[in-house]
């Protein structure tokens, strides 16, 4: 298919499980500068397609932002965390804002009405937190952490709540921060719940 912003739009809003993967793939596939390059037009789309009724499309739009997400971070790791140890023209300031749009599509699909869009935002809420613990980006994990903290408050009796809970143990597991937003009672409920998968 064609590495295109309008191409991807195409397939991530056709409801075709086989069109949809193939996009995902595709990205995948491109080294961290290509996917960079797209990052700003696509991830634009993955804002328009999210306004979706339909569950799955918005599920496909998460996954899709997931494999998006070029982590030009990692090229500072074992280096100086300076704008030098970026390819190109690319600066802390810009992978930081990368960072920053994909958390907030992230939280907003951490309490979508589908549990599937649910999971696959607290799986990468996890990714988003590894990448922000290998550059020690502290400021970062603990926003995360405060943030589903709110979420938490505002959600404790909804489905959301144990996505929001499985997203706060990762980022808090990143983040050196033991510790879990419910009473210990609950944790194990929790657990017994996300092995059985959503309903």
């Amino acid at each position: 298919m064609d590495q295109t912003p309008e191409a991807f739009r195409a397939a991530l809003s056709s409801g075709d499980t086989e069109r949809v993967n193939r996009a995902i793939g595709e990205v995948e596939d491109m080294d961290l500068e290509e996917r960079a390059a797209l990052f700003d037009d696509c991830f634009e789309l993955c804002r328009d397609l999210f306004e979706s009724d339909d569950g799955y499309q918005r599920q496909s739009v998460i996954r899709f932002a997931v494999a998006l997400y070029p982590r030009l971070a990692v090229r500072t790791v074992g280096a100086a965390i300076t704008d030098d140890a970026l390819p190109g023209e690319w600066t802390l300031d810009d992978i930081a804002t990368h960072r920053s749009q994909l958390r907030a599509i992230y939280l907003a699909a951490l309490v979508d009405d589908d549990g599937r869009g649910r999971r696959a935002a607290a799986k990468a809420l996890k990714d988003l937190a590894l990448s922000a613990e290998m550059i020690e980006a502290d400021d970062e994990l603990q926003t995360m952490i405060e943030e589903l903290g709110a979420l938490a408050e505002k959600h404790g009796d909804d489905a959301p709540q144990k996505h929001i809970e499985a997203a706060y143990e990762n980022v808090a597991f990143h983040a050196e921060q033991p510790g879990s937003l419910l009473p210990d009672g609950l944790q194990d409920a929790l657990a017994q719940d996300l092995s059985r998968g959503d309903r």
